[in-house]
């Protein structure tokens, strides 16, 4: 069962299991909602291991980057374990591109096909 945290014209934020899964073009203009609603599931959340999956993600951009690092934050302030991290291959073009890939302290980061959600 999933759980829609964020919805609208161009992004959805889903809860599924024990990870986030996120979809669409996400930009500055949402990152602030995408980023709260995030952290409030986290907050909520009470297993000790979570995922984040970012595969579905058509358009990337720096505030993407930046939603990302807040859920990461608040994995650190729970001493939430990162599992793993699913990038679209757009995501990872940015974060190799901005030399962000050590930040990323999931057992596995992976980089999803276009087909795959």
């Amino acid at each position: 069962m999933s759980d829609t945290l964020y919805s609208d014209d161009a992004v959805t934020l889903e809860a599924r299991d024990a990870a986030l899964y996120l979809k669409g073009a996400p930009g500055f203009d949402n990152a602030p909602e995408l980023a709260r609603a995030g952290i409030n599931w986290l907050e909520k959340y009470q297993g000790a291991q979570v995922s984040f999956n970012l595969c579905g993600v058509n358009r990337t951009s720096s505030a993407t980057i930046s939603v990302l690092l807040e859920w990461l934050r608040m994995t650190q302030k729970k001493t939430l374990e990162v599992d793993r991290i699913t990038l679209s291959d757009s995501m990872r073009e940015l974060i190799e591109m901005a030399e962000l890939s050590d930040v990323f302290p999931a057992h596995e980061t992976s980089f999803a096909t276009a087909g795959e959600s």
